[in-house]
């Protein structure tokens, strides 16, 4: 019972510029700037369900190495896929100065992190209703907890690293101001990056805890065997 796991969240990266004139500044350098804004959404979907795919289809999803876990049993009963979202808008305010060199002002910064599109799969050879169909379910409901906590946990620190960069960094006085741009992004990136290596890792530490081996073991006596009796039918008959 695997859910999916995109090795990075990048997938969905986002960047927005807005470049506009802002009030004069000292000819001598830039004005002060208050703190800048870390607008942080969390996004987890309500998770749906499909309970139409069979064994063989199951497997495929699993398969799926750059978005899920590494298996640890044969036969995957059960998975929670979704689509990871990482987006971050910065819009900048460049003020071009009289004696060349301009400053570049960051208002805000926009990110969302999360997760859509999620939904748990049970293979159809499990009937609904059954023991083995609550415990399938109950066994995901577990990898979605992990999922959402991390996301708790994680959505704040990113928010915090943002913040102390750009109250050091909100400001820039440079000669070319898309060069100014460049160097801000580059730096958000890379702290993102960094925070979410840290979340991806925790992450899958965390569900290897809910895949353990004794936890394996248990759900495969629970139901009076009935989930390792339709592993073993799918085994000996294949898709």
């Amino acid at each position: 019972m695997r859910r999916r796991l995109a090795p990075s969240l990048a997938t969905a990266l986002c960047l927005a510029f807005l470049a506009h004139p802002a009030a004069a500044q000292d000819v001598s350098g830039c004005n002060s700037w208050p703190d800048v804004p870390v607008n942080l959404q969390p996004v987890f979907d309500e998770p749906k369900t499909d309970f139409s795919q069979n064994l063989a289809a199951i497997q495929l999803i699993a398969s799926d190495r750059q978005h899920s876990i590494p298996q640890y049993h044969a036969i995957t009963m059960g998975i929670t896929s979704y689509r990871p979202v990482l987006e971050f808008r910065v819009p900048i305010v460049v003020q071009e100065e009289p004696d060349g060199l301009s400053c570049a002002y960051v208002q805000h910064v926009d990110v969302t992190l999360g997760y859509r599109d999620v939904t748990v799969f049970i293979a159809s050879e499990i009937p609904q209703g059954t023991c083995a169909f609550d415990e399938t379910m109950a066994h995901e409901q577990k990898h979605i907890a992990v999922n959402q906590n991390i996301l708790e946990e994680f959505a704040p620190l990113i928010e915090e690293r943002f913040k102390a960069y750009l109250k050091l960094n909100g400001v820039s006085r440079v000669q070319n101001p898309d060069y100014a741009k460049q160097l801000i992004t580059e730096r958000l990136k890379s702290i993102m990056d960094e925070v979410v290596d840290q979340m991806i890792a925790e992450n899958m530490r965390r569900q290897r805890e809910v895949d353990s081996t004794d936890e394996y073991a248990r759900l495969s006596r629970v139901c009076n065997g009935e989930l390792s009796s339709i592993a073993d039918r799918y085994r000996r008959l294949g898709p």
